[in-house]
């Protein structure tokens, strides 16, 4: 059953995180190409740059700026690993319930089951 929540937790953030990436670009895509900017948008026409001077050295002298963006990234990078490795983790089948015909069933161990048949 664990499974199944992961890959539904999976298909949730990967929704989500395209619906944030779509409404971003789709919102750049707008003011590019001459839509008024939303009201929430940061920068005030078609013309203006992401990062002014100031806001591109405004953390400059920080001592803990450079350490903590850093850490902030590494910790983002381990959390993608891990998600990416749980994603591609081989999940075995603990036990499966095999219809025998006589309305009975059989409970067959996964290792049993693959062992089986790879012998076969």
């Amino acid at each position: 059953m664990s499974g199944m929540r992961s890959g539904a937790v999976n298909r949730v953030l990967l929704a989500l995180a395209g619906l944030v990436l779509f409404v971003l670009g789709g919102s750049v895509l707008a003011v590019a190409f001459g839509a008024p900017p939303p009201s929430w948008w940061p920068h005030s026409g078609r013309h203006d740059v992401l990062l002014s001077r100031a806001e591109r050295t405004a953390w400059r002298d920080q001592d803990w700026w450079w350490p903590a963006l850093i850490a902030l990234l590494a910790v983002l990078f381990l959390i993608g690993l891990w998600w990416l490795a749980s994603v591609l983790r081989r999940h075995r089948l603990s036990e499966i319930l095999v219809d025998s015909g006589d309305g009975t069933g059989a409970l067959v161990r996964g290792g049993a089951l693959e062992s089986a048949l790879a012998d076969d």
